[in-house]
């Protein structure tokens, strides 16, 4: 072990040195607290001013006490002082104090000064006021920063703890012109521990500015009068305080205007200087002006934690969870945002942050005026899941940067040449020397507004990596994989684009599309393709796909589309099924089967297969030679084969038609043609088109509108835009040869043509029922000029060789000349048509382009004339009309649109209607408010026929258009009142009355009325007939002939379906039958009587066609005192055999004397029964004075023959009883007569005798029929 003497010494006496100093501290400490405690505290009050005066050298300012006190408080003093003033340097109390603790702290022997462990204040009110001139006063005592510290501070930070409770603070500002800001239930404490002081506050503001306040202090300073040595924190803590209160009392960096929330900041203090500041933020309807003349910030919810931090010579803020609502929308989500900046650079970092809510607070946000209209202007939006941005310099560019980022659906809109873009998401690293990248976004929309004209496009998907380097020109954009689809295409695409600042760049792209939309071409045609060529690439592409499209573009962008040679731009498309609309007013081509071609300047569709309304075009090419030129046009040609339907609705639908003066638009045919076309269409002047081509006929029929077909039609017609020609073509016509030749003169296209017409060719042209009755063969020729009002034709022939039995007038020999010739032309808006058949009939009328008749004339027998008043005028002259002949040649059901009659004045030698001639007839009427009135004369006839067509008539029969609800809908009518009418004999050769082929429920109303009725000789009295159509037929209502000997009616029903049929019930009651017979020819036939017919009967044809052939019915016969005379052969030779005069010479009984000159009746009745004209009937009785006559059997009415059983009983009984009286005596007479009548006329019955009368009515065969035994008496019936 070594030892150190010296050492050993040293330390012993350091020993013993501090057990001395110990020992004279405690000593000094024992000293010290016996003099407190035994005399200053019992003392203290008298030493008051002592304790003032040391209190005013401690505070650099005069303090007075009211009383002070002490007591012995766990082993230390507490002083007490009561009434503590300040005073300012003019002596003025500025402050009080009511009372103030202070626990003694012994450390002040050891540091000679007074400290305390605890100070205590309470009930403090303090006042802090800010001058005008910006001095400060506390308490009334100025405050001067300036100053030299007085020490107090010092002093106060050397306590242990002070505690201020219960105090009031008011705050007055006379700089800001403030109101009094009084802060209560203040509680302030502060507690030093050697050079660390910790400071706690809480105090209440009003309720109007905030909730309480806490602020708390950790602070550190060697030197507390030096601030570079002060380093901690502060914290300020408040619940709710409404900041534009706040504005009032505090200098905020901007201008509330509304806005209350919860607020917590902490500040650094570092070196004296502040650090950092963080602050949690929950404000709620924020509204504050940031900035002069920017609008306020308005937000409905601010959320999270912000910081500022200052590190060397930078700065970064930072956000962290912060969550913004605008007034009316939600909380936002939260994100993370950060800026750092220095001298040298500048760095932004997100985390979460979604762009787009921004753009409302733009306006509003203090910034750069630029950099805040480039904001406006871009709209950004999207999301950065990770963002980190840096730069160098003052303003990011391409040779400062470097970037490291995640984002999902970012955009910025379209500015200026600057492309813009919509959900793009994928991810970014790199810097300005090289970078790389991966996209993968759906509905991207990408914008090109300086290079398309629709220059939006989207995409359903798009999928990219690439990278970037820096070039000595710029930089190298690299696509290595890009896979995309819209609704337009799909496709992918690789290559390189070199961005050069201030040019286009330069560009080497290929691309493949395995799906194209040919409708879609349009849109991403550049703009420097002529607007007229991209309208008609817009409007003229209607269709069309393509599974195969190949790009190649390569070279200077502003150098597109490389026209010169010095660069690459080719699309080459396969085009399946498109539809081109290549002009407009043109018929489409459709199905087209195509390769499409992009080279430079130059398009080129050639097409394999395509066809127009059917029509095959193969080849077809069209070509745009110059898609740069401000004069673009587009050049087709091409071949067409299809069915000539096809090619007229071609031509209808197509300026050929305009051209063609409408000629085609209802013109059809069939068969098959061929087109050779080219046009030549300016894009900007479509109207001026130029056509060229060829059309060639071959052997196709073709079917005019209003004109007869044509069949084998063959040549060919060359036509331009200007004209038309052809040469030669062949085709049958009306069952003929025909040639056409056409020429365009004057730029209107004349059509010549010459043949000859069969009259079997022109059956099917014409009516069925006319043609039969035309025979031989005619020449012909006509014109057809196609002018801009319409077509002018003309038509000529001389009808020789042309054989006609149609009816008078139109009848011919086939050698006779009739010179015919049909004019049509244009006139106005309408057609003037003209027929001219030599002298014999002429027609001139005038109708609308869809036919519609206006107004005309047929004349016969002269050259019709235009009418003034519309509708049609009848008039004329000639030797005869075949009225019914001509009814028999109108269509069946008189169908054909009505013409109205304005006029009649016809003279014919002779008028033959329904199978009768009537002499001289002469019409004339004229139509008045609707009604036809014309008076009728003639040999035959005298009276006046009224015709009201069918419309809306009132009670009283007055028309009206557009009348009230108690007009009615009524037929037409005929009204018929005349004078005399005789109907003449039917002509030999006449038909059956309905050959007219009009339909009874076609027919008007009949209301007929003739004073003297006459058939043919026969006068039968006054006639009245109403009659009405009917889908059954034609109804006659009632139908009744007057004469004073008789009086006959009639209902039924016309049927006109098949040969026609005329149902009717019949009465006749006749009251002279003698008088009735005699006026038919048969005056000596009966004399006297009366008789009554009653029944039904049905015949064939109309029911002017009663004819007992076809007679058939049921009639009940009664007569009454009349009798047969003697009847002479002739028609009446039914009555002969009804009479019984032939039975006299046949019979060995003789009953000459009761037939023979006669048989008078008493009465007869049968029931008839007929069927086909033959008369059955087993009830025919007839009793006169004579005899009775009971007959059954039948008479054929068509064959004139009879077949009866006649029973003739001799009324002889009475007189042999009357003769038995005379010779027996009354009783045998009595007797007589009364077995007579019990045993039913026995003598009659022995002379009664039976006969079958047969054969024909002239010369009958009569025999007597044996008599039967009888065994019993049988009574008549």
């Amino acid at each position: 072990m070594i030892v150190f003497p010296a050492l050993s010494l040293f330390l012993r006496r350091a020993a013993r040195w501090l057990a001395a100093l110990a020992a004279l501290a405690a000593l000094g400490f024992a000293t010290a607290a016996a003099l407190m405690f035994f005399w200053v505290l019992p003392n203290i009050a008298e030493h008051r001013d002592t304790v003032a005066n040391l209190m005013s050298r401690a505070l650099g300012q005069r303090v007075t006490l009211e009383a002070v006190s002490g007591t012995w408080q766990q082993a230390r003093p507490e002083f007490r002082l009561q009434g503590v003033r300040l005073h300012d340097q003019q002596g003025h109390p500025v402050l009080y104090l009511p009372e103030l603790e202070a626990a003694f702290a012994w450390r002040s022997l050891l540091f000679l000064e007074p400290r305390f462990s605890r100070i205590e204040l309470q009930g403090l009110a303090l006042g802090v006021r800010r001058a005008r001139d910006g001095h400060f006063y506390v308490g009334g005592i100025p405050i001067n920063p300036a100053a030299p510290d007085s020490g107090f501070s010092d002093w106060l930070l050397r306590q242990g703890r002070v505690h201020v409770g219960k105090a009031t603070l008011t705050w007055l500002d006379e700089v800001r012109d403030a109101p009094p800001l009084i802060l209560t239930a203040v509680d302030f404490t502060l507690t030093n521990v050697r050079h660390t002081h910790r400071l706690q506050l809480r105090a209440t503001p009003p309720a109007s500015l905030a909730r309480p306040l806490t602020i708390e202090a950790k602070l550190s300073a060697r030197n507390a009068n030096d601030l570079k040595t002060w380093n901690g924190t502060i914290g300020v803590t408040v619940a709710g305080v409404s900041f534009p209160r706040l504005a009032a009392w505090l200098a905020l960096p901007y201008q509330p205007q509304q806005g209350w929330g919860a607020l917590s900041l902490q500040l650094d203090v570092a070196h004296g200087a502040l650090a950092g500041v963080a602050a949690g933020l929950d404000l709620r309807a924020v509204e504050a002006v940031l900035g002069d003349g920017l609008p306020a910030l308005r937000l409905a919810q601010l959320r999270g934690q912000a910081r500022w931090q200052r590190s060397g010579d930078g700065q970064r803020v930072t956000f962290e969870n912060l969550r913004v609502a605008r007034p009316g929308a939600a909380l936002g989500a939260p994100f993370n945002a950060g800026l750092a900046w220095n001298a040298a650079s500048h760095e932004i970092t997100a985390q979460a942050l979604s762009l787009g809510g921004w753009q409302s607070l733009l306006p509003s946000l203090p910034m750069d005026p630029e950099l805040r209209a480039r904001l406006q202007t871009l709209q950004p939006q999207g999301r950065f899941d990770t963002l980190r941005f840096r730069w160098s310099g003052a303003q990011p560019g391409l040779d400062n940067f470097s970037i490291a980022a995640r984002f999902t659906g970012l955009g910025v809109t379209a500015a200026g040449n600057q492309p813009g873009l919509l959900n793009l998401s994928g991810r970014i690293e790199g810097d300005a020397r090289e970078g790389a990248f991966e996209i993968d976004s759906d509905r991207l929309k990408l914008d090109f507004p300086g290079l398309f004209r629709e220059p939006v496009f989207e995409f359903a998907g798009l999928r990219a990596r690439g990278n970037w380097q820096k070039t000595p020109r710029g930089r190298r954009l690299t696509l290595d994989d890009l896979a995309f689809a819209n609704k337009d295409m799909a496709g992918t695409a690789r290559g390189r684009y070199e961005l050069i600042p201030g040019q286009r760049g330069v560009i080497d792209l290929s691309a493949h599309l395995s799906r194209a939309d040919g409708t879609a071409v349009y849109r991403y045609l550049p703009k420097t393709i002529g607007d007229h060529t991209v309208n008609w690439v817009k409007q003229g592409v209607v269709a069309g796909d393509s599974d195969d499209v190949r790009l190649a573009l390569k070279g200077d962008l502003a150098r597109f589309p490389f026209d010169q040679g010095d660069g690459v731009f080719r699309v080459d498309a396969q085009v399946k099924d498109a539809v081109i609309d290549y002009v407009p007013g043109w018929p489409r081509i459709e199905g087209i089967q195509a390769r499409l071609s992009f080279h430079g300047k130059i398009m080129e569709v050639t097409s394999s297969q395509a066809r127009i309304y059917g029509v095959a075009l193969s080849p077809v090419k069209a070509v745009i030679p110059d898609l740069l030129h401000q004069e673009e046009q587009l050049n087709i040609e091409g071949q067409a084969n299809g069915p000539i339907r096809d090619f007229i609705r071609f031509a209808n639908f197509s300026p050929v038609g305009e051209r063609l003066r409408g000629f085609t638009d209802e013109l059809d045919g069939s068969g098959p043609m061929r087109l050779a076309l080219k046009l030549q269409v300016p894009l900007r002047y479509s109207h001026n088109t130029a056509l060229a081509g060829t059309l060639s006929f071959l052997g196709n029929t073709l079917l005019p509108a209003g004109l007869p077909q044509l069949n084998q039609v063959r040549g060919d017609i060359d036509f331009t835009g200007d004209s038309l020609s052809a040469k030669s073509i062949a085709a049958q016509l009306l069952g003929g040869p025909v040639r056409i030749d056409t020429a365009t003169r004057n730029g209107q296209v004349q059509i010549q043509a010459q043949g000859r017409a069969t009259a079997a060719g022109m059956a099917p042209w014409l009516n069925a029922a006319w043609s039969k009755h035309l025979s031989g063969q005619a020449m012909w020729r006509g014109q057809i000029d196609l002018e801009p009002e319409g077509e002018r034709i003309r038509i000529e022939s001389d009808l020789a060789g042309l054989g006609s039995s149609l009816p008078a007038p139109l009848a011919k020999a086939a050698a006779q000349t009739l010179p015919l010739l049909v004019l049509r032309q244009p006139q106005g808006d309408a057609r003037l048509n003209e027929v001219r058949l030599g002298r014999t009939l002429s027609a001139l009328w005038r109708s609308t382009v869809a036919g519609g008749f206006g107004r005309g004339e047929i004349r016969f027998g002269g050259q019709a004339a235009m009418p003034s008043e519309p509708g049609l005028r009848l008039a004329g002259s000639g030797r005869g009309l075949d009225v019914s002949g001509w009814m028999a040649l109108l269509p069946v059901g008189g169908g054909g649109a009505s013409v109205p009659l304005s006029s009649i004045d016809l003279s014919f030698d002779a008028f033959d209607l329904m199978g009768r001639r009537y002499q001289d007839v002469r019409l004339l009427g004229r139509t008045r408010s609707g009604l036809l009135r014309t008076q009728v004369s003639g040999r035959e006839m005298s009276g006046v026929l009224t015709y009201r067509p069918a419309g809306a008539y009132d009670s009283t029969g007055a028309s009206a258009r557009g009348g009230p609800e108690s007009l009615r809908e009524q037929p037409a009518r005929v009204s018929a009142q005349f004078r005399q009418l005789t109907i003449p004999a039917r002509m030999p050769a006449s038909g059956p009355a309905d050959e007219m082929n009009m339909k009874a429920a076609d027919f008007p109303m009949l209301d007929l009325a003739v004073e003297d009725f006459r058939l043919q000789d026969h006068a039968l009295g006054r006639l009245e007939a109403v009659a009405r159509g009917t889908p059954q037929g034609l109804m006659i209502d009632t139908l009744q002939l007057t004469h004073p000997d008789s009086v006959f009616r009639m209902s039924g029903l016309w049927r006109d379906s098949g040969l026609g049929e005329t149902r009717a019930e019949l009465s006749l009651n006749v009251l002279d039958a003698g008088r009735f017979l005699a006026r038919f020819g048969y005056p000596d036939a009966l004399k006297r009587g009366s008789a009554e017919v009653q029944g039904n009967a049905a015949w064939e044809g109309s029911p002017a066609d009663f004819a007992f052939g076809t007679l058939a019915g049921q009639l009940d016969f009664k007569a009454r005192s009349g009798q047969f005379l003697k009847i002479d052969p002739g028609v009446g030779k039914l009555l002969g055999v009804l009479s019984l005069q032939s039975l006299p010479r046949r019979l060995n009984f003789d009953f000459r004397d009761i037939f023979n000159e006669g048989y008078a009746f008493d009465d007869i009745g049968a029931t008839l029964r007929i069927a086909r004209g033959v008369v059955y009937s087993d009830d025919f009785r007839m009793r006169g004075p004579a005899a009775k006559v009971n007959m059954s059997g039948l008479a054929d009415l068509n064959q004139e023959t009879v077949q009866l059983r006649v029973k003739v009983i001799p009324k002889l009984s009475e007189g042999v009883a009357v003769a038995g009286a005379l010779l027996g005596g009354p009783l045998a007479g009595v007797g007589a007569l009364a077995a007579q009548k019990l045993l039913r006329d026995p003598f009659e019955e022995v002379i009664s005798q039976e006969y079958m009368v047969t054969g024909a009515w002239q010369a009958p065969d009569v025999k007597r029929l044996p008599k039967a035994k009888a065994e019993t008496p049988v009574s008549e019936p």
